[in-house]
């Protein structure tokens, strides 16, 4: 029997605990090994109300990489980018190092780029999340240029992709070495990207 609770929540309520649900079981049980019975259950809802969200697994599957592009997004969009690009990294950075003592979501993470490597489906909204997501960090990249913030002239796209790719390998990393010194390893980053760059501080208003 479904509690009141389940039956009195909205549209986007409902949505939402069914992906939570869907995380859960995926964290535990990965991809394949999870069922839509088992969801379903996680959910404590029946079937017919799930599939009227989520027609497949693969449904679900994307739509998680599509709530997770919007966090992201969120966080990109308000970083300090007026104290430099350096600190606006640094900013992004803390928030996926929040993510790493999250083990639910480094198992997730693994999970998604795997099925993403033999699921055409999966694999083109993942690689549509990245190019939302590097475009724009590619648009501060850019901002930060013309400004004059930063000495280099490497292609925004390029240099976006290239940060991604760094915290996508040490994500990778800090899901079976459980001694990894994840902060550290940030710092000596930010700090090659800062020299790779030439960032420089933002001069203030009315300075010369």
């Amino acid at each position: 029997m479904k509690s009141a609770g389940t039956r009195n929540r909205s549209f986007p309520e409902r949505k939402e605990s069914i992906l939570k649900a869907a995380c859960g079981v995926f964290v535990q049980s990965g991809f394949h090994a999870a069922s839509m019975k088992d969801i379903c259950a996680a959910a404590d809802m029946s079937p017919g109300s799930v599939y009227r969200y989520f027609p497949s697994k693969d449904a679900l599957i994307e739509a998680l990489i599509e709530a997770d592009q919007a966090r992201w997004a969120a966080a990109i969009d308000g970083l300090p980018i007026e104290r430099g690009l350096l600190p606006a990294l640094e900013a992004l950075a803390e928030m996926g190092l929040q993510d790493l003592q999250d083990r639910g979501l480094l198992n997730l993470w693994v999970e998604t780029a795997a099925e993403a490597s033999r699921n055409p489906a999966v694999a083109a909204r993942l690689r549509e999340s990245y190019q939302v997501l590097q475009g724009r960090l590619a648009s501060l990249v850019q901002a930060a240029q013309r400004s004059g913030a930063i000495e280099s002239e490497t292609d925004p796209m390029v240099l976006s992709c290239l940060i991604f790719a760094a915290f996508d390998g040490l994500i990778l990393r800090a899901t079976f070495d459980p001694h990894l010194d994840a902060r550290a390893l940030t710092r000596g980053f930010l700090e090659f990207i800062g020299r790779a760059l030439g960032s420089r501080t933002p001069r203030k208003k009315g300075s010369r």
